[in-house]
C-alpha cells in the first residue's frame, strides 16, 4: 500500500498540470497520484493518464466534489492528499501537510495560501464559510475553502458517505471532521494557483461557488 495517495481533480487544467504532477514527483516521495479528469474539453485526460500513476475520466463534468469522491474510491495511501490541478511546481509545498498527520497532531492539516493583496473584496464566500462554521463548531478558520489538504484514510468511509456539492466540497469537509471531534490544523504554505480576479470568468466561478457553499451548509442541518 502507497503511503500517499494524492488525489487532484482536473477541469481543463492541460496548462498547469504537467508542472503540477512533476512538482509532487519531485518530492521523491512514496505516493500514487491520482488525477480525476472532470469531463474535460482540453488534452487534461490525455496528459494525465502520460503523467499520473491512475487517472479516471468522467464523460461529462460533475464538479469538484465528486470528482473528488472519485478519487477518493481509488486511493490505497495510508495517507490522503487532495490538490489543486494548477498549483504547478508549488505543489511540491505539500509536503508541509504531512507532519502533523504522521505525528498524529491532527486529523485533517489544510494548507493556508499567501495573502493576495488584489483578492480584497472577493471575501464574502469565505466570510460566510467561516461564519457558518464557527455557529455550527466553535472554530474558527482562516482558510475554510483552501481545497490543499491532507487526512488519514481512516475518514474515508464516511466521507464517501456525504453527498458533496461542487464546490462546496471543502465547506462540507469540514463539518464532517469538526462535528465528528476531529482536530483540524492549518498550516501556512507558499502554495498558489490560478487567480481568477475581477473578470467575467472570475465572478461566474464565485457565483457557483457561493451557490454550491450553500447548498453544503443547508444540507449540513439535515
Amino acid at each position: 500500500m502507497s503511503r500517499i495517495s494524492v488525489v487532484i481533480p482536473a477541469y481543463n487544467e492541460a496548462s498547469d498540470l504537467p508542472q503540477t504532477i512533476q512538482g509532487i514527483r519531485d518530492l521523491s516521495l512514496e505516493c500514487e497520484v491520482i488525477v480525476v479528469d472532470d469531463g474535460s474539453v482540453d488534452d487534461t485526460k490525455k496528459i494525465a493518464e502520460r503523467l499520473a500513476d491512475i487517472t479516471v475520466a468522467l464523460p461529462v463534468n460533475q464538479g469538484k466534489g465528486q470528482a473528488l469522491m472519485e478519487g477518493w474510491k481509488r486511493a490505497e495511501g495510508t495517507h490522503i492528499v487532495m490538490l489543486d490541478a494548477d498549483l504547478g511546481s508549488t505543489s511540491s509545498e505539500m509536503a508541509h501537510l504531512l507532519p502533523p498527520l504522521l505525528t498524529n497532531e491532527a486529523d485533517l492539516v489544510i494548507g493556508m495560501l499567501p495573502t493576495h493583496s488584489s483578492k480584497k473584496g472577493f471575501g464574502l464566500v469565505k466570510k460566510r464559510a467561516q461564519q457558518y462554521i464557527a455557529k455550527r463548531t466553535g472554530a474558527f478558520l482562516t482558510a475554510p475553502l483552501s481545497g490543499q489538504r491532507a487526512f488519514h484514510r481512516r475518514w474515508l468511509p464516511s466521507l464517501l458517505e456525504e453527498n458533496v456539492q461542487g464546490f462546496g466540497v471543502e465547506t462540507q469537509m469540514l463539518l464532517h471532521f469538526l462535528l465528528r471531534g476531529a482536530v483540524v490544523k492549518e498550516i501556512p504554505t507558499l502554495m498558489a494557483h490560478r487567480y481568477t480576479g475581477k473578470t467575467i470568468s472570475g465572478f461566474i466561478h464565485r457565483f457557483q461557488q457561493w451557490i454550491d457553499i450553500e447548498r453544503a451548509l443547508r444540507g449540513s442541518n439535515t
